[in-house]
């Protein structure tokens, strides 16, 4: 049977190895998401995991199992992100499909020309394409404390409970901010609802 996320913690604070690496086994790609779905680029997503487990490492002495290890390192990853939004001192910036990623052939690759083609008509294909994109404009421009409510509830599946720890805000302000972020969504991408 698989250790709970507190036991291995437990072993984890009491200088288990083993017991970290499972850690983050466990919550990398939950958190690697989570970034990614705050700045769209992979590798910022990949460094900012890092510096949440590094966090980790310095903090796990102080660890105290007053809520789920993974509202703790959730709430670990706000701060972080938050920290990084007031050293830019500007809204994050949205990551371009267009910047190039890496050379082939002597040329720049970008982002797009590494998606892989999905079955269906090439105009189908290109729409759905163009709504996403839409919609990853539309939610990077919502402001950081509706961003990151909309982002947990709706890409990590938390519920509003465990957004409130991780925010360290009241449930109500949890519903009333995700409602707030579903309404500018929604006037953002009025024009897609009108073609559908």
């Amino acid at each position: 049977m698989a250790e709970s996320d507190s036991q291995l913690m437990e072993r984890f604070r009491d200088g288990d190895e083993e017991a970290f690496r499972q850690l983050v086994a466990r919550f990398q790609k939950p958190l690697i998401n989570f970034f990614y779905r705050l700045t769209w680029d992979r590798f910022t997503a990949e460094d900012y995991t890092q510096e949440v487990f590094v966090r980790l490492v310095r903090s796990r002495k102080s660890y105290r199992p007053t809520a789920r290890l993974s509202t703790y390192l959730y709430r670990i990853a706000k701060n972080y992100w938050i920290d990084r939004c007031r050293q830019r001192a500007a809204a994050p910036a949205v990551g371009s499909l267009d910047r190039p990623i890496r050379e082939s052939e002597g040329r720049p690759t970008a982002l797009k020309d590494t998606v892989e083609a999905r079955t269906g008509r090439p105009d189908e294909m290109l729409h759905r394409k163009e709504i996403r994109e839409r919609v990853k404009e539309a939610v990077g421009r919502l402001p950081e404390d509706l961003r990151l409510v909309f982002v947990l509830s709706e890409n990590q599946g938390l519920r509003y409970a465990e957004i409130a720890e991780v925010m360290e805000i009241p449930v109500g302000t949890v519903k009333s901010r995700m409602h707030a972020a579903v309404r500018r969504l929604r006037r953002m991408l009025k024009d897609l609802d009108d073609e559908a």
